[in-house]
């Protein structure tokens, strides 16, 4: 990783760059000192203080070199979620894998355990990962929601009240429920009961058919292009159903980020939807995150958008970031913004 200081023309110090190449950085991550990075072509593990880096892919143990998600656990694990290559655990020296099949090590020697029937994960698509208060691990797949349990995984599927079985986010409320955003639109699962709105509830904005020079500018999230075509759905254009981000603000409000649909408010009864109308700089919202002062950060194919409830502060190449289009965001201990672009990673000191 190259570090570069801020484009010539904006000086402004409190923003840092990393290069790392012609890759995506699809996940963000933070454990103490270290920055975990997943890419389009393997995981990084930046050590800011030291600004030493390592780095994993197939070579290393994993089925996937796309990272798609990454979380580190209470136990100082670091759960990766990737695409097609199932779900990883890495605890400091060695990655054990888990898939539809079974769990165990690249090898696939003794240590490998095959999954009984309909046990396994539910998908080799991974797009995000929750762990309750009690170590419940929840996991999105392209296949439904996984929770982990003592057997393997049970999967919930459309057939149990999934409204769409691509699942690409999960959120839980202090109380307990769940929160999902699909391909189709959100759930709420509260252990017993599934709850499902779409864009006829409110979920996203309608925006107005583009240009094709607009089409052109807007796609450039076609990883998964060939995966939705099997399907025949084709996510060039918006689809305010298709929930690829989401959070939970410190007053129980549930925000869900759209493609192309812009930014979803819901507060269980209402949506309110947030566009570049509004003043978003982009109406793909890749990530969401919220910090320690309830400042809302969006990443959205135009830049990042600072949001603190009323409006919007928009920070793009010319302020500092290494490219426009931002796949995702971590915060760290120190307040620190990092945000993954294509090409490689950058750091916001600032309020």
């Amino acid at each position: 990783m190259n570090a570069q200081q801020s484009p010539p023309g904006s000086f402004d110090p409190r923003w840092t760059g990393w290069s790392i190449g012609e890759v995506v950085i699809r996940s963000l991550a933070i454990d103490g000192d270290d920055v975990w990075i997943g890419t389009s072509n393997g995981l990084i593990r930046f050590n800011q203080k030291k600004e030493t880096h390592q780095i994993f892919n197939t070579r290393a143990g994993l089925l996937s070199n796309i990272i798609v998600s990454i979380h580190p656990d209470k136990k100082g694990n670091i759960w990766v979620g990737t695409y097609g290559g199932g779900l990883a655990r890495f605890d400091g020296k060695n990655w054990e894998l888990f898939t539809p099949y079974g769990r165990g090590t690249k090898e696939y020697g003794s240590s490998w355990a095959n999954y009984q029937p309909r046990n396994g994960l539910g998908d080799l698509w991974v797009y995000d990962l929750l762990f309750e208060p009690d170590g419940t691990m929840w996991v999105a797949t392209w296949k439904g929601a996984s929770r982990r349990s003592k057997e393997g995984f049970v999967t919930y599927t459309m057939d149990d009240g999934l409204v769409d079985k691509w699942v690409y986010t999960v959120e839980r409320e202090s109380s307990g429920v769940l929160w999902f955003g699909t391909e189709g639109g959100i759930n709420r699962f509260d252990g017993k009961t599934w709850q499902g709105w779409t864009h006829k509830d409110g979920l996203g904005a309608t925006i107005t058919t583009k240009t094709p020079a607009q089409l052109k500018e807007d796609d450039s999230y076609d990883d998964d292009e060939d995966h939705h075509l099997q399907a025949g759905r084709e996510n060039q254009d918006h689809n305010p159903n298709y929930v690829i981000s989401s959070a939970i603000d410190p007053t129980g409000v549930k925000w869900f980020g759209t493609w192309g649909g812009g930014l979803s408010r819901f507060d269980g009864k209402k949506f309110k939807n947030y566009t570049t109308r509004e003043g978003l700089p982009g109406n793909i919202i890749n990530a969401i995150e919220i910090d320690k002062k309830g400042i809302m950060w969006i990443g959205t194919n135009k830049g990042v958008s600072r949001f603190d409830g009323k409006s919007f502060k928009t920070f793009n190449q010319s302020n500092g970031l290494l490219g426009e289009y931002v796949y995702s965001i971590a915060i760290d201990d120190e307040g620190n913004k990092w945000f993954g672009t294509f090409g490689g990673v950058s750091r916001y000191s600032g309020p």
